[in-house]
């Protein structure tokens, strides 16, 4: 495949913790960060033609779960500033990613849903927490309770969070509201054709296939990881407790 063809996305850290990457960005880009520092909004800005911003706010942040996550609060603050400083709000998606299947964590991400609905964001995409062993470990070792015992909340508890979810959203003025990998959904994948379009990118790039994506992921063949698999082994500075990734040296 063309160089010209490739999709850059952040799925493997968090950005803000390499922000070189802006210096080898692709013609498209999918930027997936928790945290909009002051460095990360000029470069999203210097490269607003180039990039799609999912800002991950679960709701969590500065919670033991979340630890040194800026607060949702925060996560406003440094939204609007990016909208302000000119960046296109159509190319801003609202991440909450993950959402904890029990009744707090859907209250938290609605009240997620309802802090940002006058920012202009009208895309949103929400995916359900795993419990990977070395995440209940964690959970355990910081004595907070297990949300469930197997790796996925049960499907029909997942599925009615999301009607709520989608329900609220539509509501509040969001538009599209989409999930992520998620079994037993039809999730729509983090690079798909309504990025390139609004990019404008529509005759210059071609989607195809997703024969090397995990599973459940829709990811085209053309997605490109940013922050290589060796940087990523760096520690990353937020401490999620639900990180896929376990515990870096």
């Amino acid at each position: 495949m063309d160089k010209s063809q490739y999709i850059g996305i952040t799925e493997t850290s968090d950005p803000c913790f390499h922000i070189d990457i802006f210096d080898n960005l692709y013609n498209a880009n999918i930027i997936i960060t928790k945290n909009l520092t002051n460095k990360m909004i000029e470069k999203l800005i210097e490269n607003k033609d180039k990039c799609i911003l999912h800002m991950t706010v679960t709701g969590m942040g500065g919670s033991k779960i979340e630890p040194f996550v800026p607060t949702p609060e925060k996560n406003l603050a440094q939204i609007q500033i990016l909208i302000e400083k000119g960046f296109p709000v159509e190319q801003i998606v609202l991440r909450i990613d993950p959402i904890m299947v029990t009744q707090k964590g859907t209250d938290t991400a609605l009240g997620v849903l309802d802090m940002f609905k006058d920012t202009g964001i009208k895309r949103v995409r929400i995916s359900f927490m795993d419990m990977y062993n070395h995440v209940k470990e964690r959970f355990t070792e910081n004595n907070i309770k297990l949300p469930y015992e197997t790796f996925h909340a049960n499907e029909n508890i997942r599925k009615h969070v999301f009607k709520i979810m989608h329900t609220e959203a539509l509501e509040m003025g969001y538009e599209i509201i989409q999930t992520c990998g998620e079994p037993g959904f039809e999730s729509t994948p983090c690079i798909s054709q309504m990025d390139i379009d609004i990019l404008g990118l529509s005759d210059s790039i071609t989607l195809e296939g997703n024969k090397e994506q995990r599973t459940h992921c829709g990811c085209p063949s053309n997605k490109r990881q940013l922050i290589s698999w060796e940087k990523s082994r760096i520690k990353c500075g937020h401490n999620c407790l639900y990180c896929y990734m376990k515990d870096k040296n």
